[in-house]
Formats: C-alpha cells, sequence, structure tokens
C-alpha cells in the first residue's frame, strides 16, 4: 500500500516540475525575444513603439501562469489530500 502512495508521490512531484521547467522556458523565451523585438521595431518603424503590445501580452500570459502554477496549484493539491483523507476516513470507519 505504501509503495502505491509513494508512486502517486513520485508521479505528482514530476508534473509538478515539467510544469515549473514550462513556466521558466516561456520565461527566458520572453526576455530573450522581447530585447529582439524591440530592436527591429526601432530600426524599422521608430516613429511607432508596436513593440509594447508584445511584451504586455507576454506580461499578462506569464502573470497568469505564474498565478496559477504557484497559488492555485497548491489550492489544487490540498484539496486532492483533504479529499483522499476523507476517502480513508470512510474506509477505516
Amino acid at each position: 500500500m505504501e509503495t502505491d502512495f509513494e508512486k502517486l508521490r513520485l508521479k505528482l512531484a514530476k508534473a509538478r516540475m515539467k510544469e515549473i521547467k514550462a513556466f521558466y522556458i516561456m520565461l527566458c523565451g520572453c526576455l530573450i525575444l522581447m530585447p529582439y523585438l524591440i530592436f527591429i521595431n526601432l530600426k524599422t518603424n521608430p516613429e511607432f513603439h508596436w513593440f509594447w503590445f508584445p511584451i504586455v501580452g507576454f506580461g499578462i500570459s506569464i502573470l497568469g501562469y505564474s498565478i496559477y502554477l504557484f497559488t492555485g496549484k497548491r489550492w489544487e493539491e490540498n484539496k486532492i489530500r483533504e479529499i483522499m483523507n476523507n476517502q480513508n476516513n470512510l474506509k477505516n470507519q
């Protein structure tokens, strides 16, 4: 029984690590891409600063994903733990 629980914990930890890794890849991609877009904008059309649109878009998506990843996932994990504890208590009665 304990080994199944450990396997589940390992599986959840690996899934969580994948999500965190995806967040950091997205963040690094944004940090690499934005200076390039600013350079292109200022070289081709310095009168209109359109680079703000992708910066705001990426910023909103990164903020939303970080809120989901670092606060929303904890809520989900706590709720799953609560449900599993309730099921274990029902089995024990």
